[in-house]
């Protein structure tokens, strides 16, 4: 490697230096305040990297890539854990226990996510995967007093490794034919002689795990047990930067190798995105727990965004990504009032804890109702442009079945996360909600900000991607 490979990996060194440093530190004492402000300074430092790296594309030894996409998949990553970070530590301020060892888990995570990002090749594709996952298996049970929570993180073992098993598979498979693991040459393979029976059972099977990942119907059936049982920042983490990386991964892989010109693929994945937009919304309708309302809502809002694979354009690649901006801005400022409503003993995770709470603390009622707007649609906050440049972009890619459904779903989807913000502005006799601390009052004034600007001003955010991923 050259000290140029270097320049480029510096964001994702930075990331693997930390959790090392972390050990280090505890083994001579322990103190979570230190802890969490090394982790925010190390965190910011990868962040600021990114403004550094040249604007050419960089392959490394094929099996990272350092593009445009990339840096913003990364920016996306970084500044979602960090927000991640700050909510697990005004959590933990409040249930106490060993915390400091949190920190190391939630950088490993990061790491897989990063890996994931820049994957070009099947090898750094599953180690990235299950980096992360395995980091996932710890964060999910690591209150173990919580028996839900060690149950949850169980689960997710073992459906994670079933997924494994499906991509490792269809990897297999995909080898068998072509003789290579890198995206490219699985691509110009693709070109010259087609997608032959044995390689289009793999993509399937790829598919399946992704499907997994990312909670997709059929695949979706861990994800209400999941959100419910982990810790609320964790599943914040879950929610947004696990699926976000998983995203951009099948969005590369899926488009390099031109999925949107077989007919075979197109058909299967309108199937899961049409199935996952309506079963979804349909499923929350009944739910009183509000982070599996959450989960099954995130299901669907993934239906929305899978849509965008099959597009086979650069504004299919920048609406989705628009996207996923939006939607980890607002499912963040979601679990991250979750989080800071949430008692010693256990989340907050009925609606009914929420009733009243528009009367006790305005501001959070109504940074919850924005997102809860958001991810409705309503027009004037991020979730109505995202949803609107999902709509443009499979309108001009002439998909009209997912387009209509996804107007069809989000009509559904209005009734539930109404539900939410009627039970915070009703009368309760609840025990009033603690103070919120001074970080979380800055978290969800950012969070609501930029809901906001992004819902009123989105031109500035859609130029950007317009000119930088092309």
């Amino acid at each position: 490697m050259t000290a140029n490979d270097f320049l480029y990996l510096s964001p994702m060194i930075i990331l693997a230096i930390a959790p090392v440093m972390i050990m280090m530190a505890l083994a001579v004492s322990r103190n979570f305040n230190i802890i969490f402000g090394f982790s925010i300074l190390m965190l910011v430092a990868a962040f600021v990297t990114l403004f550094f790296l040249p604007s050419d594309q960089h392959e490394l030894l094929p099996l990272l890539v350092i593009d445009h996409l990339s840096i913003v998949f990364l920016g996306i990553v970084i500044c979602a854990t960090i927000v991640v970070a700050m909510l697990t530590y005004m959590y933990f301020k409040q249930h106490g226990g060993e915390k400091e060892e949190y920190m190391i888990i939630l950088f490993v995570a990061a790491v897989g996510a990063s890996v994931l990002v820049t994957a070009v090749h099947f090898v750094t594709f599953f180690l990235g995967l299950e980096t992360l996952s395995i980091s996932l298996y710890i964060l999910i049970a690591y209150i173990r007093y919580r028996d839900y929570s060690v149950e949850a993180g169980v689960k997710f073992l073992i459906i994670a490794s079933v997924a494994t098993a499906f991509l490792l598979f269809g990897m297999a498979l995909i080898f068998a034919v072509t003789g290579s693991m890198t995206f490219r040459e699985v691509a110009s393979f693709i070109a010259i002689s087609g997608v032959s029976p044995l390689m289009l059972i793999g993509i399937g099977m790829m598919l399946a795990g992704i499907g997994f990942k990312m909670a997709l119907v059929p695949f979706h059936m861990w994800a209400p047990d999941i959100y419910q049982g982990a810790p609320a920042p964790v599943t914040a983490f879950i929610a947004s930067v696990s699926k976000g990386a998983i995203m951009a991964v099948a969005l590369r892989f899926l488009t390099m190798i031109h999925a949107f010109e077989n007919k075979t693929l197109v058909a299967v994945i309108t199937v899961i995105a049409v199935l996952s937009m309506f079963f979804g919304n349909i499923l929350a309708l009944r739910q009183t727990n509000i982070k599996r309302l959450l989960a099954y809502s995130s299901i669907a809002q993934m239906g929305y965004l899978f849509m965008m694979v099959i597009t086979g354009t650069e504004q299919g690649i920048q609406a989705a990504v628009f996207f996923i901006i939006s939607y980890l801005v607002t499912i963040l400022t979601a679990f991250g009032i979750i989080s800071l409503v949430s008692s010693h003993n256990c989340d907050a995770e009925n609606i009914d804890d929420f009733k009243g709470l528009f009367f006790t603390n305005p501001w959070m009622a109504i940074v919850m109702s924005l997102a809860m707007f958001s991810l409705a649609g309503i027009p004037l906050t991020a979730g109505f442009i995202a949803k609107f440049y999902i709509v443009l972009e499979g309108a001009r890619s002439g998909l009209w079945l997912l387009t209509f459904s996804l107007i069809i779903a989000t009509v559904i989807s209005i009734f539930y996360y109404l539900r939410v913000i009627r039970a915070m502005f009703s009368k309760s006799d609840n025990i009033p909600f603690e103070p919120v601390p001074a970080m979380g009052k800055l978290i969800l004034f950012i969070m609501a900000v930029a809901i906001v600007l992004i819902g009123i001003l989105p031109a500035f955010l859609a130029r950007f991607l317009n000119n930088y991923i092309s």
